[in-house]
């Protein structure tokens, strides 16, 4: 299938304005940046969670964005990391952030990934590799002004990204599965109740109005 979504570098390229400040766009490979003890323990969780899921039927739907794959919104394990993450988070982008929302998605064979961008909740997102089959090649692929960027990911490696500003995708998957998590952040100075709505917990607790209130 041949991507047809286009995006003007003008408009991806602008910077996030926050009281003032201006937060550049950034694109960042980092090795290594999870425990691989952490990620097995993700990827442990989520495929329980998977497996009770479709067994039970409760709940279970295919995921609208990409076809032939497993996904949820903010899984407790991956909202956990985002807050587990939340200090390297900061130390990598120089600027206090503001935890929004988590995701987690099973790719599966001929899962393709539509170029896009995120929601505006997600002003610096963190792709994560939880699980990749060896001797596959699949990268997360960029649009940038210097041209397309491509990030081929291990178990602990992740790419943060201006997720709502820089387009991107994965072409149709070749393997029988991929696991990826992603977790989302807004700058803590910049944020809105349009922001910090996202992350609600499964016994329907907003994590971002106890943070409000609490601050």
């Amino acid at each position: 299938m041949t991507n047809t979504y286009k995006l003007s570098y003008d408009q991806y390229n602008e910077p996030y304005v926050a009281e003032g400040k201006d937060y550049p766009n950034i694109l960042k490979f980092v090795k290594n940046a999870i425990p691989l003890e952490v990620i097995k323990i993700m990827d442990i969780e989520f495929t329980l969670m998977k497996d009770y899921i479709q067994k039970s039927g409760r709940g279970f739907k295919e995921d609208a964005t990409v076809e032939n794959s497993f996904s949820w919104y903010s899984p407790l394990c991956f909202d956990t990391l985002s807050l587990y993450m939340q200090p390297f988070m900061e130390e990598q982008v120089g600027a206090k952030l503001y935890p929004t929302y988590s995701y987690a998605r099973i790719y599966m064979n001929g899962s393709e990934l539509q170029k896009h961008t995120d929601r505006k909740s997600s002003q610096v997102t963190a792709s994560c590799c939880i699980r990749k089959e060896e001797g596959i090649y699949w990268p997360l692929c960029f649009e940038t002004k210097d041209g397309i960027e491509e990030f081929d990911m291990e178990p602990g490696d992740l790419v943060i990204s201006s997720g709502t500003k820089i387009p991107h995708w994965r072409t149709p998957y070749t393997g029988k599965e991929h696991m990826q998590a992603f977790i989302q952040y807004v700058y803590s100075d910049g944020r809105s109740e349009e922001h910090t709505s996202e992350l609600q917990s499964r016994v329907d607790i907003s994590y971002a109005v106890f943070c409000l209130k609490k601050k």
